[in-house]
């Protein structure tokens, strides 16, 4: 059994905290750019009498996302994506592994040893310095904060097919 400690778990959670907050940010500038062009609750109630009218084409339009993070994703060109967003914070990485260090940092520290890998490569790279963990079981615990590293660009991102390979920005 590997050995998870309480300062893993508030780590991790703090991170996940992180990555809600930043997709609810996205979801109400979504919701505003929805609402901005969609007719108000008052003016239909007003207007029973007449039988709602379509809205003009140019009225269905949402308007433009005002930053890359709020665009929808499009996986076809992935490359493009990745190389637009710096870093905000660039990702710590440690120089020597240590069971105790941050879920992000072991992550990093992998990357940097074999250069660029799979979820599963990542996990095969740290399980060598946790005997007493599973790949299989770092894998899954890594996958949501791969996707923060992703979305935070601290992280490159290739996909190989259906899989995203993972290297250090």
């Amino acid at each position: 059994m590997p050995n998870i400690t309480e300062k893993d778990i508030v780590e991790y959670l703090k991170q996940q905290v992180a990555f809600h907050q930043q997709e609810a940010k996205r979801f109400e500038t979504l919701l505003q750019g929805f609402t901005a062009s969609a007719p108000t609750s008052s003016k239909i109630k007003s207007d029973n009498a007449v039988a709602p009218q379509p809205p003009k084409v140019s009225e269905t339009k949402a308007p433009a996302p005002k930053s890359p993070v709020t665009a929808p994703k499009d996986d076809t060109n992935t490359e493009e994506q990745t190389s637009v967003a710096e870093p905000a914070v660039p990702l710590d990485i440690p120089a020597k592994y240590n069971e105790d260090l941050p879920i992000n940092q072991k992550i990093g520290f992998a990357l940097k040893e074999i250069g660029s890998g799979f979820n599963e490569d990542i996990a095969n790279a740290m399980a060598q310095y946790e005997p007493r963990s599973d790949a299989k079981k770092i894998s899954r615990q890594i996958t949501a904060p791969l996707a923060e590293l992703k979305e935070a660009g601290q992280i490159k991102i290739e996909k190989v097919g259906r899989k995203d390979k993972f290297s250090l920005a």
